[in-house]
C-alpha cells in the first residue's frame, strides 16, 4: 500500500495520490498557458476591483483562464473545493485547488514577464502540491513537500534552495514599497534592505520561484491573499526553503509573507521584522 501523508483535520492523501494530482496540475497550467500566450502583449479589457485603495487590476484574460480551470477541475475531480482570486470559494470534500490565473496581472497587461499562473493544491491543513507556469519563457516550477522541480521545454531537473548565513550576503526580492500599506510594514522592509547585499523590485510570484530556484536568498511581502503563496509555498519548502509569516506563522492565509532559502538567514530577518511590528 502507498504510504499516506496525514495531518490532524486533513485529508488522507497517498503517494501516488499526489503523483497524479501533479501530473494534472502541471498539465492544466500548460494547457491555459497557451490562451495566456495567445493575448500576451495583445489589447485587454482591464477592470479595476480596488475598493477605494490604490489599484487592483483584473482583465479579461483572467477571468477565461480561471473559469477554464474551475471546470477542468470540476470535471476530473467533483468532490474537490476550489478557490480562485476570480469567482471566491467552491466548497468540497477538504481537498482544495487554489487557483490564481495571472499572479501578476500589472506585468502581464505591460507586456513585461514576471507574471505566471499559479495552481496548488491544500489538503485542508496546508498545501501538498504547488505549480507555476510562465507560458512566454516556458517556465514550471513545480514542488511537494520533499522536493521540488522546473522545466524548461524539455529539460527537466530538480531545484534546491542556495546556502546563506548572513544578512550583508544575502539578496532579496519584493514586487514593490507601494504593497507594504502599513508604517510597521514598511519599517520592516526598510531595516531589511539597510542590511541585505542589495534588493531587487518587481517578480510577483518570480521571486518566490527565485528563492526556490538558489538564485534569490529571500523574498518578503506584505499583503498577499491565500491564492498569491499557497502554490508557491510546496516549490519553496520542497525545495529546502523556508516560508512563514513575519510573525512566524503558518502563510497559507497569506498577509505579511516571507520566504528564505536558508533557515539561518529567515531566522535573522525575522528578528528585524519583529522588531518592527512591536
Amino acid at each position: 500500500m502507498a504510504e499516506e501523508r496525514v495531518n490532524s483535520n486533513a485529508v488522507a492523501v497517498s503517494t501516488d495520490d499526489i503523483a497524479e494530482y501533479l501530473r494534472f496540475a502541471q498539465s492544466l497550467v500548460r494547457q491555459v498557458g497557451k490562451e495566456l500566450l495567445s493575448r500576451f502583449r495583445t489589447d485587454l479589457s482591464v477592470d479595476d476591483k480596488s475598493t477605494g485603495h490604490g489599484f487592483d487590476p483584473v482583465t479579461d484574460v483572467d477571468k477565461k483562464v480561471e473559469r477554464v480551470m474551475r471546470d477542468a477541475i470540476t470535471r476530473q475531480y467533483p468532490a474537490h473545493g476550489i478557490v480562485g482570486e476570480e469567482y471566491g470559494d467552491q466548497p468540497g470534500n477538504g481537498l482544495t485547488w487554489v487557483i490564481d490565473p495571472i499572479d501578476g496581472t500589472r506585468a502581464f497587461m505591460t507586456g513585461m514577464l514576471h507574471w505566471g499562473t499559479l495552481l496548488g493544491l491544500s489538503d485542508g491543513m496546508r498545501p501538498i502540491i504547488g505549480t507555476m507556469y510562465q507560458p512566454f519563457a516556458d517556465e514550471l516550477f513545480w514542488g511537494i513537500s520533499t522536493e521540488a522541480g522546473y522545466r524548461h521545454g524539455n529539460n527537466q531537473t530538480t531545484i534546491r534552495t542556495r546556502r546563506c548565513k548572513t544578512l550583508p550576503d544575502a539578496v532579496m526580492g519584493t514586487t514593490g514599497p507601494e504593497f507594504y500599506r502599513r508604517a510597521e510594514e514598511l519599517e520592516g522592509l526598510t531595516r531589511l534592505r539597510n542590511e541585505v547585499l542589495f534588493t531587487r523590485f518587481g517578480g510577483d510570484c518570480y521571486v518566490f520561484a527565485m528563492v526556490a530556484m538558489g538564485q534569490l536568498d529571500i523574498g518578503i511581502e506584505a499583503s498577499l491573499k491565500p491564492y498569491d503563496i499557497q502554490p508557491m509555498i510546496p516549490i519553496i519548502e520542497g525545495a529546502g526553503g523556508v516560508v512563514t509569516t513575519w510573525e512566524g506563522g503558518d502563510a497559507n492565509q497569506g498577509g505579511r509573507v516571507i520566504a528564505a532559502g536558508d533557515p539561518a538567514i529567515h531566522a535573522e530577518a525575522m528578528k528585524l521584522l519583529q522588531a518592527a511590528l512591536v
